[in-house]
C-alpha cells in the first residue's frame, strides 16, 4: 500500500499538491501527554504539537483516541519536495471586501469556526471546532474554490526552521577570497566569476564531510601548516624517493619530507581544496573535507613523473580517495601509457573510497593553445622567453606546433580544467578547445608577458613566510578548486557515482560569462612582427556556447560546459539524494538483551518484514547501553545476507550508543539499495574487548522504497562484429506496451581482444541514443558488464519514455586487426508506478 495519499490545498494563493501520510498524524499537545501503546515514535514539531508515527492499520484508531486528548489531524508532506506541511486547526481567511461584524459572525457560524484574531479589515484568523465537519485541508480548498466572499484561504502552518545561517568564516584572509564568495568590492571583480562555495556551505549546513577524501599530487604539502592542523586532516600522505613511494604507514616515513623549502605549489593547491575554517589564515572550497597529498620529486617548477610512478600512485589511492587533483600537464603532447589510461578508466567507474569511482581532474595548462587538435597553421605553445638564473630574461620567440594531443580527453571520469579571470573573461593564458570540461575562477595574465590584462590573483596557503599568498593562479589553481567542489557534491550525496558527480558539475555550470576576447600581442623593438600570435585559432576563436552533442549541455571551446557552480551542483546532489519511493516499512524490536563481554559470537536480534517492495533508502536507530563503546561492533544484515557495519569500535571510553545511521552517515548502507526488503533483518552486536559490559535495549528500522513492474528481455545472438566497419551490427529487442520507464539496466557480453576499438550505443523506441562505450579501455579484453544510471548517468535521459517498441543495440568496431563478437545483451526495464 502507498505510504501517502495524494490531495491538494492552497498556499499564498497557489495550488500545491500534498501527500497524506498513512502512518503519521499531528496532535496539538506535547509528547509527554501522549502514551498510547500503538505509538511507534513521537516528535515535537512545534511549541505545542507532536507528530506521531504508528502502523498504517493503527492510524485511524490512534487518531480517534488522540482526539480525546487534543485536536488531531493527518500528517501531510509537499509532493514536489517531500517537505513537511505542518497544518494546524487554524486557518487564515482574506475576504474580497471588508466584512461587517455580523457577516464575520455568520461566516464563522456557517463553517463551525471561532474567530481568533483580525489582522486588518479583511484578514482574519479562525480556529476549527468539532462542528466544522471537515479537516483544515478540505476547508481551505472549499473556501478558496466555492465561497464567493473569500479572496484567499490558507493554513496557519507550523514551520520548523534552523536558527541563523552557516557562519561566514572569520579567517582573516577570507574577505579576499573572491573565488568563494561575492562580497568583494573591486573594479576587477565580476561576481559571475565566483564559484559560490559559501552558498553551497549554507545549503549543506556544513563545509564538507571529513569522510570525503581529495588526493592532490604535486611538489609536496606542508603538513604542519596552520590551515591543515586539525586532527585527521590527512587521510594519508606519501612522497617519492627514486621509484619508491614512501607513505605514512612506512617505518621510515618522515612527515617533514613532504615539504621542501621553496616548493610551495602543492601546499597552495591543497589550500585551495580544503584549507580549514579556523579563524587563522585562509579557507578552501571544501574546508571540512580530508586531504591525501602525494609529493613528486621536483626541481624548481619541474615535476619528475613517469608512467610507472603514476600507476603506483593510482594503485595507492584506489580505495582511499573520492577525488584526485593534478595541477600539471604538458603541451603540445601529453600522452600517458595505455596501462595508465586503462587504470584511470577503471578507477573512475569502480574505484575510490566508496567503490563508486574517483573523479579525476587535470589542469588544462597555461600556454594559450589547444590541448587536443590538429591545426592548419603553426600555433604557439610557450611564452617565448628564456629566463636566466639571475632573474633576467631574453626574448627568443615562441615555439609552435600543429599537432596537439592529450589522451586523457574522452575518458568519462576525467575532466580537464580551464581558467576564468576575476573579470568573468577567459584567462588569457588558459588552454582551450576540444577536451576542455569546465573552467573555474583563477588569476589572469598575458600568456607571453607582453601586455597587461585585468584580473585578481587567488589568496590561499603557501609553505613560505607568513603562510599566505595572494598571487596563486593559473589552471593550477582552477583545478583544485573544482576538486574541492566535487568533494562538496559527494558530501551532499554519498550515493553518487564519480560519473554522476562529473555529470552534475557539467550540467550545473554557469554559462553567464564574458565572451570578449583579447587584442593581439603588440609589437616591440625586440619583436616587430607579432603575426605569430594567432590563438585562439579557428574554429575556437570565439567562446560562444553551442551544441556539441554532449548530453550534459552546451559547450564552449574556451569555458567547456561553463564556470563551476558549487551552489547549483550541491543543490542538484541534494535533490538526487532525496529518498525515492512511496512505500514505507517501520519495524522495531526491544530485546533488552545482555551483550556477552569479549565474545565474537555476540548477540543477534531480528525484525521480521512481510512487505515485498524494493529498498531505496534506509534509517537504522540503535539504543545500546554500554560503559565503553569502543569495544563494540554493530552490523546490520539484510534478508539477502548483505552485511553493513554500522559501528566498528569507535568512540573510545564514551558511554552508550544512541545513534541513527543513514546513507549520509554510513555510505555503505547504499549497498542495500535495490534489494527486496522481505524477510528477517538482523542486528549483530559484538563486544570485542574485555571488562566493560552493556545491553541492546532497542533498535528500529525505517525503510523507504517502491514496488515496480519489471520487464526483462534478452538476446543471445553470438554474432561476429565486423572488423573496422563503422556501421557495425544492430540487434533489436521488442517490448510490448507496458508504461513509462523509471530505471534501466543494460547487460552486455562482448568478447573482443581490443575493446578500445569498440563503440556501443543503445537506442530507445523513441530514437533517443545513449552511448554506453566509446573506444575506451585500450587493449583490454572483453566488455562484460551491466550499465546502470549509477555508472552511466546518460541513461537517466530515458526516464519517462514509453518502453514499448524496439530497443536497438549497435556495436561497431572502428579500427583494424582485432575482432570479436556480441554474445548476449539484456535489458531490465523498471516501470514507473
Amino acid at each position: 500500500m502507498s505510504e501517502r495519499e495524494k490531495t491538494y490545498t492552497y498556499r499564498s494563493g497557489k495550488k500545491i499538491e500534498l501527500e497524506k501520510s498513512r502512518h503519521q498524524m499531528v496532535v496539538r499537545t506535547l509528547p509527554v501527554n501522549l502514551d498510547d501503546a500503538a505509538i511507534v515514535d513521537k516528535q515535537q514539531v512545534s511549541s505545542r504539537s507532536t507528530r506521531i508515527t504508528t502502523s498504517s492499520t493503527d492510524l485511524e484508531p490512534v487518531m480517534r483516541r488522540s482526539r480525546t486528548v487534543a485536536p488531531t489531524h493527518h500528517a501531510y508532506f509537499e509532493t514536489g519536495t517531500g517537505s513537511e506541511f505542518l497544518i494546524t486547526d487554524r486557518i487564515f481567511v482574506v475576504f474580497k471586501d471588508p466584512p461587517s461584524p455580523e457577516l464575520v459572525a455568520e461566516f464563522a457560524g456557517r463553517y463551525g469556526l471561532v474567530k481568533k484574531a483580525a489582522f486588518g479589515d479583511r484578514d482574519f484568523l479562525f480556529q476549527l471546532t468539532s462542528h466544522t465537519g471537515m479537516n483544515p485541508v478540505k476547508l481551505v480548498v472549499t473556501l478558496t474554490e466555492d465561497d464567493p466572499l473569500v479572496h484567499t484561504a490558507e493554513h496557519d502552518l507550523n514551520q520548523r526552521v534552523a536558527t541563523g545561517q552557516f557562519p561566514v568564516p572569520s579567517d582573516p584572509q577570507y574577505g579576499r577570497e573572491w573565488h568563494l564568495h561575492t562580497r568583494l568590492n573591486h573594479p576587477d571583480y565580476d561576481i559571475r566569476a565566483c564559484s559560490k562555495c559559501e552558498d553551497a556551505w549554507r545549503l549543506l549546513g556544513h563545509s564538507g564531510s571529513d569522510r570525503v577524501v581529495v588526493a592532490v599530487t604535486d611538489d609536496g604539502c606542508k603538513l604542519d601548516h596552520d590551515d591543515f592542523d586539525s586532527p585527521d586532516k590527512f587521510a594519508d600522505w606519501g612522497y617519492f624517493r627514486g621509484e619508491r613511494l614512501i607513505t605514512s604507514g612506512d617505518i621510515d616515513a618522515d612527515p617533514d619530507e613532504m615539504y621542501q623549502p621553496g616548493s610551495n605549489h602543492g601546499t597552495s593547491c591543497a589550500g585551495v581544496i580544503a584549507g580549514e575554517i579556523d579563524a587563522l589564515l585562509t579557507v578552501g572550497a571544501a574546508p571540512g573535507c580530508t586531504l591525501l597529498p602525494i609529493q613528486w620529486e621536483s626541481e624548481g617548477p619541474s615535476l619528475f613523473i613517469s608512467d610507472s610512478k603514476l600507476l603506483t600512485v593510482l594503485n595507492f589511492i584506489a580505495d582511499k580517495a573520492d577525488v584526485m587533483s593534478n595541477s600539471w600537464s604538458g603541451v603540445p603532447t601529453f600522452v600517458l601509457a595505455l596501462p595508465v589510461i586503462n587504470r584511470l578508466t577503471e578507477l573512475s567507474q569502480t574505484g575510490g573510497r566508496r567503490g563508486k569511482g574517483i573523479v579525476f581532474l587535470w589542469a588544462a595548462g597555461n600556454d594559450n593553445c589547444p590541448i587536443s587538435h590538429t591545426a592548419a597553421e603553426n600555433v604557439p605553445y610557450n611564452h617565448g622567453w628564456r629566463v636566466y638564473s639571475d632573474g633576467s630574461a631574453e626574448w627568443i620567440g615562441v615555439d609552435t606546433a600543429r599537432q596537439f594531443e592529450r589522451n586523457l580527453v574522452g575518458i568519462p571520469g576525467v575532466m580537464n580544467i580551464a581558467a576564468l579571470a576575476s573579470t568573468a573573461r577567459r584567462s588569457h593564458y588558459s588552454n582551450y578547445g576540444p577536451g576542455i570540461s569546465l573552467c573555474a575562477p583563477s588569476s589572469n595574465g598575458h600568456a607571453y608577458f607582453r601586455m597587461d590584462v585585468r584580473g585578481l590573483g587567488i589568496t590561499t596557503t603557501t609553505g613560505g613566510s607568513g603562510g599566505v599568498t595572494h598571487e596563486f593562479g593559473g589552471t593550477s589553481s582552477a583545478t583544485p578548486l573544482v576538486a574541492g567542489i566535487a568533494a562538496l557534491v559527494v558530501s551532499a550525496n554519498p550515493d553518487l557515482s564519480a560519473l554522476e558527480v562529473v555529470s552534475i558539475l557539467k550540467r550545473t555550470a554557469s554559462k553567464d560569462l564574458d565572451l570578449l576576447g583579447y587584442p593581439p600581442t603588440p609589437s616591440a623593438s625586440f619583436d616587430t612582427d607579432t603575426s605569430w600570435d594567432i590563438s585562439p585559432v579557428a574554429p575556437f576563436d570565439v567562446g560562444d556556447f553551442g551544441d556539441s552533442g554532449d548530453e550534459n549541455g552546451t559547450w564552449s571551446p574556451w569555458f567547456g560546459h561553463g564556470c563551476v557552480d558549487a551552489r547549483e551542483a550541491v543543490a542538484e546532489a541534494l535533490r538526487r539524494g532525496d529518498p525515492r519511493g512511496d512505500l514505507t516499512f517501520l519495524g522495531h524490536s526491544s530485546p533488552d538483551k545482555s551483550i556477552p563481554d569479549y565474545s565474537p559470537r555476540g548477540i543477534r536480534d531480528q525484525i521480521g518484514c512481510g512487505d515485498t517492495f524494493t529498498l531505496r533508502s534506509l534509517k537504522v536507530q540503535v539504543d545500546i547501553t554500554h560503559t565503553y563503546i569502543g569495544d563494540l561492533r554493530v552490523v546490520l544484515i539484510s534478508p539477502s545476507g548483505t552485511s553493513v557495519t554500522l559501528h566498528d569500535r569507535t568512540g573510545g571510553s564514551a558511554n552508550d550508543l544512541h545513534s541513527e545511521f543513514t546513507v549520509s552517515s554510513t555510505p555503505m548502507l547504499h549497498a542495500l539499495s535495490g534489494e527486496s526488503i522481505k524477510g528477517a533483518w538482523t542486528l549483530h552486536v559484538q563486544d570485542l574487548a574485555a571488562q566493560d559490559r552493556g545491553r541492546l535495549k532497542r533498535w528500529q528500522l525505517e525503510i523507504r522504497g517502491e514496488s515496480q513492474a519489471v520487464v526483462d528481455v534478452e538476446d543471445a545472438p553470438g554474432i561476429i562484429i565486423p572488423d573496422n566497419i563503422p556501421g557495425g551490427i544492430s540487434r533489436s529487442l521488442d517490448v510490448a506496451p507496458g508504461g513509462q520507464l523509471d530505471d534501466i539496466q543494460v547487460a552486455i557480453d562482448i568478447t573482443h581482444t581490443y575493446i578500445g576499438d569498440l563503440r556501443v550505443e543503445l537506442m530507445s523506441p523513441a530514437d533517443t541514443r545513449v552511448l554506453l562505450h566509446n573506444r575506451t579501455g585500450g587493449y583490454a579484453d572483453n566488455i562484460i558488464r551491466t550499465y546502470t544510471a549509477a555508472n552511466t548517468p546518460n541513461l537517466r535521459i530515458l526516464r519517462g519514455e514509453s518502453v514499448s517498441g524496439p530497443w536497438t543495440l549497435n556495436v561497431s568496431d572502428r579500427a583494424g586487426a582485432d575482432q570479436g563478437k556480441l554474445n548476449r545483451w539484456a535489458l531490465k526495464l523498471m516501470l514507473q508506478a
